[in-house]
């Protein structure tokens, strides 16, 4: 025989008989005086004529403490991020280049502009070849930049694209039904 007020995990679509669902239902206490002088209104109901079963619909239980009293609840399934949430912040970050060689001259300059990624030996990673020399037949060799290989630079984060956009806020989860026993020994304080 269950304790009176035992909550359950049951796997099926429906409440057992002397059993309901942890649905926050409003019972009446006339028909419900013993289940009623247990857990009273912690849950719901006005006290006069109705009491609240938990509600335990998309819920998590937890054992109550200090921080957290008997029939508190708290938390949401979501939350809107709004920027001071996350505000602007660093990351190191690594960063290892390869460029494709678009031909066979050497690399006399550092600057891209109107120059084009040429086989290098030295420091130098650009060349500035005419633009005839660029269709002739391409040897494609790797490039490493020498200023940015394996080196560690500072990445900026700034969260406004995401700021006020709900974020899924829940635990993994099963769901199935948490029932009640409505009858039962009367529990005795140890």
């Amino acid at each position: 025989m269950p304790l009176l007020g035992e909550i359950k995990i049951f796997a099926g679509n429906f409440a057992p008989v002397g059993w309901a669902f942890c649905d926050g239902s409003l019972l009446p206490i006339s028909e419900n005086d013993t289940l009623y002088n247990l857990i009273g209104t912690a849950f719901g109901g006005d006290g006069q004529q109705t009491f609240a079963l938990p509600n335990l619909q998309s819920r998590v239980p937890m054992h109550q403490d200090a921080g957290h009293l008997f029939a508190d609840a708290g938390g949401s399934e979501s939350v809107i991020l709004m920027s001071n949430h996350v505000p602007a912040h660093s990351h190191p970050v690594t960063i290892s280049a390869f460029i494709p060689a678009l031909g066979e001259n050497p690399g006399p300059l550092l600057s891209p502009d109107n120059n084009y990624p040429a086989v290098t030996a030295g420091n130098m990673v650009y060349s500035t070849t005419t633009q005839g020399d660029r269709l002739k037949p391409l040897t494609v060799a790797p490039i490493t930049p020498p200023d940015v290989n394996n080196n560690t630079f500072m990445m900026t984060v700034q969260p406004s694209a995401w700021a006020g956009q709900p974020k899924e806020n829940r635990q993994p989860y099963l769901a199935v039904n948490f029932i009640i026993s409505l009858f039962g020994e009367y529990p005795v304080p140890g």
